[in-house]
């Protein structure tokens, strides 16, 4: 009975911190190849000056209580999985609709608005990157 128990509640936190990576292809004759684990990948958040082929889009996302550096290194993962060699022109992003709707409030008109935080129940906000997976030429 133990077992089950502790099979059910760590089942339970592996689903509550899962973590959603994926890759959108977007060259039809790119085929995905696995690099291995020591080779190198390009990360910027500018664009890459070295001649290169666009083959996706990878979009990591964590909750709301993740950091650039874990989601740079979902990122990586993912391009060394489809076997791209960079990783460029990455954004990150907060569901910003859900966290102002639940969080924020405007109060007043004209010159009295004010943009007062709000005390409402927390919700889950979660943190997307995305950036393009390149194949050098």
């Amino acid at each position: 009975m133990k077992k089950l128990t502790g099979l059910v509640l760590f089942a339970a936190l592996l689903t509550g911190c899962a973590t959603n990576v994926w890759f959108t292809k977007t060259d039809e004759s790119y085929v995905p190849k696995a690099k291995p684990a020591g080779a190198e990948i390009v990360f910027r958040r500018t664009k890459i000056q070295r001649p290169h082929r666009v083959v996706g889009v990878i979009t990591a996302e964590l909750g709301k209580k993740a950091r650039r550096p874990e989601l740079d290194a979902l990122l990586i993962k993912k391009a060394r999985e489809v076997g791209a060699d960079g990783v460029m022109l990455v954004e990150y992003d907060v569901d910003r609709e859900v966290y102002i709707d639940t969080h924020h409030a405007v109060v007043g008109r004209g010159p009295w608005r004010r943009h007062v935080v709000g005390h409402r129940r927390r919700v889950e906000v979660n943190k997307t990157a995305t950036g393009i997976a390149v194949v050098f030429e």
